[in-house]
């Protein structure tokens, strides 16, 4: 750059030079002011260069500095986080004790799965499994009249009173109340209902009950709807049935109008196409008609004119009136 700049200006010094020595002669040439006009133009387009050419430079420069900056606070930063990740490494880590077992779920979530289950844990009011809990429990058979007679005829009595026998002992409590219960299983098995009757009842009466739900329940449960809709391809979540549905409905009203809206083309389309016909038709019925008066009036005009002869019809006539 200073090479050029030199010679630039030693080019403007000698064209100078060679002016003023040409005005000193009284000489003076246009085409040396030319050149020193030529020369002064390339030394400012030069300096213009030159200046152009220290801010590039100044730039260089600054843009060095800031990338040397950067470079050393990239370096502080890994160095930084190397010794923190040393020191991480490097730290011993607290253990604490397992005060109880930790399980996977929560005392809410085993509470909530109580709350939904409990209606499956106890049967239904009226459901037995066909047992029937009222009845009572069956009656103890009692001896004969005739056997309790023969076993205390055998059985003699073990004390006399002047040889006369004592009597017999008294029925005691407990035989009594063994009467009345067989008397009041008697009583009841009189008064129930018939079997044929107990459904009417108790439509529950005989089902079997079981403390889990059975497979016609899971599958028409929520469960197996949503392995429905997996199973089509369709995410559950966000799914509205009722939306499907009217989406449904407004596209088989959709394809209604347009079947519609396509007949209706058709109808316009073949009654144009009709009255097409008709109207060509006609045309083709005029021109035949055409066709044949020309040749009617082409065939008469070729005959010759046949002279028509005068005849006194009148006189004839006013004879006859006479």
């Amino acid at each position: 750059m200073e090479k050029h700049l030199d010679a630039r200006f030693e080019r403007v010094e000698k064209a100078l030079t060679t002016l003023i020595d040409s005005i000193a002669k009284y000489n003076p040439s246009e085409k040396l002011a030319e050149d020193l006009t030529t020369a002064d133009k390339n030394l400012l387009t030069g300096l213009r260069s030159l200046e152009h050419h220290q801010n590039n430079s100044a730039r260089i420069e600054a843009l060095r500095q800031e990338t040397a900056a950067l470079d050393t606070q990239t370096k502080d930063i890994i160095s930084t986080l190397w010794s923190m990740r040393k020191e991480v490494k490097n730290t011993t880590t607290t253990t604490y004790p397992a005060a109880s077992p930790k399980y996977q779920f929560t005392t809410s979530d085993l509470l909530s799965y109580a709350r939904r289950i409990s209606r499956n844990t106890l049967p239904p009011p009226g459901v037995t499994n066909g047992l029937d809990f009222g009845a009572s429990p069956p009656p103890q058979e009692l001896p004969a009249p005739e056997e309790a007679g023969r076993s205390a005829a055998q059985t003699p009595n073990a004390s006399f009173n002047n040889g006369v026998g004592t009597p017999a002992a008294a029925p005691t409590p407990s035989a009594n109340g063994e009467v009345l219960a067989s008397q009041a299983t008697v009583t009841s098995t009189a008064t129930e209902l018939p079997m044929h009757l107990k459904p009417v009842v108790n439509p529950s009466e005989g089902t079997v009950f079981y403390a889990w739900p059975i497979e016609g329940d899971v599958r028409g449960g929520g469960l197996a709807g949503y392995q429905q809709l997996f199973d089509t391809g369709i995410d559950p979540k966000g799914y509205d049935p009722e939306e499907v549905e009217r989406r449904k409905k407004e596209e088989e009203q959709a394809k209604k109008e347009e079947e519609e809206r396509a007949r209706l083309e058709r109808e316009e389309a073949d009654r144009r196409m009709r009255q097409e016909r008709e109207r060509m038709a006609r045309e083709r019925e005029r021109d035949r008609q055409l066709e044949a008066e020309r040749r009617g009036s082409v065939a008469g005009g070729s005959r010759p004119q046949q002279k028509q002869q005068f005849a006194f019809l009148d006189l004839d006539d006013d004879d006859d009136d006479e």
